[in-house]
């Protein structure tokens, strides 16, 4: 790993440790975790080798796009920590909007629970890792944000803010990445999810339209209906029954 030269700004209580190439920000988080780091570390890298997505799932993550990771240690308390990913969706979604001009902005939605789409698209990769150490819980946020660069041959639609007219420095998003999440999660854990969930519903794409749901074992067709207090899909099934989700693929559409 080598580290970068460049220092960007940053919200008071947050640090970056800037590096060339990584296999995973995530994994560098982590291990710093092990170490004793204290929250609020930022890990951003030009290239990672080995990055990750949901499940195991391989991240294109060539030079030229943004690759983030944040530490967090006790974020909140154990029944809450599934509001994380929808807070830091909207935080992602702020900070790309911030880059786009404003009559571009529209397109930009999120997908249930932390997918950020352009036009239907996915223009952002997130992955909340956690593990419990001696001092408590640690949260390591990743975020991976298409700035030139999109997997050609994934197996949903994807993009990138050069290709849809609006290249995009890594660095100066990061600035703005670093300053929203700090919002968001400013908000969150001093006022509650209840303004999280409202931002997060007025920038989702889905609500009240049929959708599919894979699990584990299942997959699910119905209307999205809601989200509940906890940030929960409320799926209302085809037979009349309402399911509750906590983790799982959303699909555009009715069953075919």
């Amino acid at each position: 790993m080598t580290r970068t030269d460049a220092a960007p700004a940053l919200p008071p209580g947050y640090r970056v440790l800037r590096l060339d190439e990584v296999g995973s920000t995530n994994a560098v988080a982590l291990e710093r975790a092990e170490g004793g780091e204290p929250a609020g570390l930022w890990v951003v890298a030009r290239r990672q080798v080995a990055g990750r997505g949901r499940q195991g799932r391989a991240w294109t993550s060539e030079p030229g796009n943004l690759y983030s990771s944040l530490l967090l240690r006790d974020p909140a308390r154990p029944a809450h920590l599934g509001e994380l990913p929808l807070v830091v969706a909207v935080a992602v979604h702020d900070a790309v909007a911030d880059v786009l001009p404003p009559p571009a902005r529209a397109p930009l939605q999120i997908k249930w629970p932390n997918d950020v789409l352009y036009g239907g698209a996915k223009i952002c990769g997130i992955l909340v890792e956690g593990a419990v150490h001696r001092e408590g819980q640690v949260v390591v946020v990743g975020i991976g944000i298409n700035c030139r660069h999109h997997p050609p041959e994934a197996a949903y639609a994807t993009t990138d803010l050069t290709a849809l007219g609006f290249p995009t420095d890594p660095p100066a998003l990061f600035e703005r990445l670093a300053a929203r999440m700090a919002a968001r999660f400013a908000e969150w854990q001093g006022g509650g999810f209840a303004a999280i969930r409202s931002a997060w519903l007025a920038r989702a794409r889905g609500v009240g339209e049929p959708i599919r749901v894979r699990l584990p074992n299942e997959t699910l067709a119905g209307r999205f209906e809601a989200l509940d207090d906890s940030g929960r899909l409320l799926l209302r099934l085809e037979t009349g029954g309402l399911r509750t989700i906590s983790a799982g693929d959303v699909f555009f559409g009715p069953a075919s």
